[in-house]
């Protein structure tokens, strides 16, 4: 099978951990992995937690095209990891595969995630994603408005959310 990002490399048999088989590509460190096995690896796996990695470690490298499935030619549809991160996992639905890019498997085990390949593909998760990427929108909004008064703004949202009447200080101010 060609690898379907780089598209250069094979994929060849190779496993994530010892006990997690899947497709490694030859050229760009990505790996096609099935989800059946992995369901079964998670559910055997007591998590502890992961050091974090150096930076240099965690280097991802995630390809921003739409990846055909190395098996089926299907298109993989890509799913947002969290609001912070600029890549995704893309899946084939028709296979029940996951494709990582070179550096996603290191990146998910620094966040803890590896346990969540299967549940990051869902609606709640993917809802949750989406609110928090728009509350960092926002606030990065108000932050340019606001310039160098950003921290005195953070300084009066955590007193004010600490605030039992917090809706009537609220109200007032908004009717001035």
């Amino acid at each position: 099978m060609q690898c379907p990002s780089c598209k250069r490399g094979s994929l060849r048999p190779g496993r994530l951990e010892h006990d997690l088989p899947g497709y490694s590509c030859s050229s760009c460190s990505g790996f096609l992995l099935s989800l059946s096995p992995y369901v079964d690896w998670a559910a055997k796996q007591k998590f502890q937690a992961q050091p974090q990695l150096a930076p240099f470690e965690l280097v991802v490298r995630d390809n921003r095209a739409a990846l055909r499935c190395p098996k089926c030619s299907r298109l993989m549809i890509k799913h947002r990891i969290s609001a912070e991160a600029t890549h995704g996992l893309d899946y084939c639905y028709g296979c029940d595969e996951a494709w990582l890019d070179g550096g996603e498997w290191a990146w998910l085990k620094s966040k803890g995630l590896q346990a969540s390949i299967t549940a990051i593909s869902t609606d709640t998760w993917q809802h949750r994603v989406r609110q928090e990427y728009g509350e960092h929108l926002r606030e990065e909004r108000v932050k340019e408005r606001v310039g160098e008064a950003w921290p005195e703004v953070q300084r009066v949202k955590q007193w004010l959310d600490a605030q039992p009447q917090r809706a009537d200080i609220l109200n007032y101010l908004n009717r001035e």
